[in-house]
């Protein structure tokens, strides 16, 4: 068996994290996010203890794990905070401008996904790698989606459609998964390389619009 499908095996044996439901659990996940990300920007994720973080946060264990399954999991509500925050705006604000094609939507969302705001590249670069290594996860975090980069894409797309610069006989939720992958899967390599991801992220996608670009 390849080692990527054992790895992603594991992964998904791990319990899903709970989400808050109150303002008071709220307020002690921000603590614990606040407190691991401090200590992963000074340590590293490998080398952070998960008793500083609590002790950091003023929590227990059982809500640590509660909410943080895996210590990688802090990353991956750190890139779902990016998501939501940044990349869903990026192409709110640019599905409705006439004036941008629909592959410079694309282009711009991908390029937002890409390019850390609150975290520094190399978490950045571990959190775009955890959230390919297991979307239910991530999905878990941002909470509102069951596959939100695909989704996001997915609407891109459609409206795309609507324009007639993609094409009209291509469904654009399974467009979405060969898109967002072909896209995601070099950038995130290309970064964790040390090598700019979008270059990789705009040839993968100039690649795969070929299929999809309308007449």
């Amino acid at each position: 068996m390849p080692v990527t499908d054992v790895l992603g095996r594991l992964v998904s044996q791990q319990p899903l994290p709970s989400l808050p439901t109150q303002a008071r659990g709220v307020e002690k996940r921000d603590r614990l996010y606040e407190a691991a990300m401090g200590r992963y920007r000074q340590a590293g994720v490998a080398d952070t203890k998960v008793e500083d973080v609590i002790a950091d946060a003023g929590v227990s264990w059982a809500t640590f794990f509660r909410y943080f399954p895996r210590r990688e999991d802090v990353l991956l509500e750190g890139i779902a905070r990016h998501f939501r925050d940044h990349v869903r705006q990026v192409a709110q604000r640019g599905l409705p401008d006439r004036r941008l094609r629909t592959k410079t939507v694309l282009e711009r969302a991908f390029a937002a996904l890409l390019e850390p705001v609150e975290m520094p590249w190399p978490l950045h670069t571990a959190a775009l790698l955890e959230v390919l290594a297991s979307p239910p996860r991530f999905a878990a975090f941002v909470g509102d989606h069951p596959q939100p980069v695909i989704g996001l894409v997915s609407e891109i797309l459609t409206e795309g459609q609507r324009r007639g610069e993609v094409r009209a006989d291509v469904d654009a939720s399974l467009a979405a998964v060969s898109l967002s992958a072909g896209t995601m899967f070099p950038a995130a390599q290309a970064a964790a390389a040390g090598a700019d991801p979008m270059d990789s992220a705009r040839l993968a996608l100039d690649l795969v619009w070929g299929g999809l670009a309308g007449p």
